[in-house]
């Protein structure tokens, strides 16, 4: 796909979709899930939340989350287009170990000086996000301002100004109701070029009322279609769009009957590529072994296993290509916010379920980062969800017992 030649065609067909989700959840009683996906009892209960009990104020057809999906198809377009010259792309390590490049720079730009020029004065203009312009060097300055030159960011002033309006959560008090933004979820990912996302969500009074994954490498459908965007809205339901805004988006929801969920011997794991990070200690291969029954002989690994970076794994369960997301890092580590916001909202309004390790609700109101909650579970229904908090609780009261 020439991803160049498309994009003048973007606005305009993004406005001819929201409409028609607009008339389809306003007016149908049906309506269509995304991969590897049923219909029945479960599809009938997910419209009759949307269309009966709708809390959120906000829809796709809002001016703030068409707003917000452009910004983050812009900065998409952005990554897309430097990963094409991955092979001069600066990189430098931040002092916690992590690699940030130009596109990690060249997204929080693009996305936050969007925002912040076409949201409605209305919504909360206040960001947190990951990247700071003091880590600027001279040749990472140079190339962020070359990938971003197609946007009105033409000088090293205004750059800065872009990547630091993502510091006003903490110039604004830490508020309860802000945006929050990783601009390359999985760096290591996209430097492989392989799973990364751009992840953008909106908090309301400590809540996720919107949630956006932008996952350019991901495929959108079994035709070969590359590039897709995840949006949910709370209460709203979750869509996923094509990259570039060309075909329908869809309605996505496993569609699993509550009463009759997949086997939990057979159901797929969707968890990091490092192990280092995502499960130092090997509690999830243990879970996996608790679940399943064994690991693979061959290997020792997760027998039913979906290896990815970045939040694009809730993606990826919200729409039925697996069943468990794992995240178990380092006991001491605290989660940003910003790395789990966009991606739970997606799978639960899904339909998924999402806590702590330890089945606790997890608690956006304790500032940047996720103080009171240690790492992340989540599942496409509520009865697998409570195998894998049982499965986890077995293996680390083993793990306490010496066994």
């Amino acid at each position: 796909m020439n991803r160049k030649r498309n994009h003048q065609l973007i606005l305009p067909t993004i406005a001819l979709w929201l409409f028609a989700i607009f008339r389809l959840e306003h007016c149908s009683t049906t309506f269509a899930f995304g991969h590897n996906a049923a219909s029945g009892p479960r599809a009938w209960s997910q419209q009759q939340e949307v269309t009966n009990d709708v809390k959120s104020s906000h829809s796709l057809d809002s001016p703030t989350v068409s707003v917000a999906i452009e910004a983050v198809r812009k900065a998409c377009r952005v990554t897309t287009d430097l990963q094409e010259k991955m092979d001069a792309i600066a990189t430098l390590i931040k002092d916690d170990k992590s690699p940030v490049t130009v596109g990690d720079f060249a997204c929080q730009a693009v996305v936050l000086q969007y925002l912040e020029e076409c949201l409605p004065n209305s919504v909360s203009k206040t960001f947190l996000a990951e990247e700071k312009s003091s880590n600027l060097t001279p040749n990472l300055t140079k190339q962020i301002l070359e990938a971003v030159k197609e946007e009105s960011i033409e000088d090293e002033d205004t750059l800065r100004d872009c990547i630091d309006l993502g510091q006003s959560f903490y110039e604004n008090g830490s508020p309860t109701t802000f945006w929050c933004l990783d601009p390359i979820d999985g760096t290591k990912g996209f430097l492989r070029r392989e799973q990364y996302c751009i992840a953008l969500g909106l908090l309301e009074d400590g809540i996720p009322t919107v949630g956006i994954l932008g996952c350019p490498n991901l495929p959108f459908d079994d035709d070969g279609t590359i590039g897709c965007i995840f949006v949910a809205c709370k209460d709203r339901g979750c869509y996923q769009f094509d990259l570039f805004g060309l075909k329908p988006p869809k309605r996505i929801g496993m569609g699993y009957n509550p009463q009759s969920p997949p086997p939990v011997d057979q159901s797929r794991f969707c968890i990091g590529v490092e192990q280092g990070f995502g499960d130092p200690d090997g509690n999830a291969k243990r879970m996996a072994k608790e679940l399943h029954g064994e690991l693979s002989e061959s290997t020792g690994d997760i027998v039913h296993a979906v290896r990815m970076d970045s939040q694009a794994k809730y993606g990826v369960v919200a729409r039925g290509d697996a069943e468990f997301y794992v995240r178990l890092p380092k006991s001491e580590y605290q989660e940003w916010i910003w790395d789990v916001a966009p991606g739970i909202l997606v799978l639960e309004e899904a339909g998924g379920k999402v806590s702590d390790a330890n089945g606790v609700p997890l608690d956006f109101s304790t500032g940047a980062k996720l103080t009171g909650n240690y790492g992340v579970l989540g599942a496409c229904c509520e009865p697998l969800y409570r195998s894998l908090v049982r499965s986890y609780n077995v293996v680390t009261s083993s793990s306490d017992n010496g066994s």
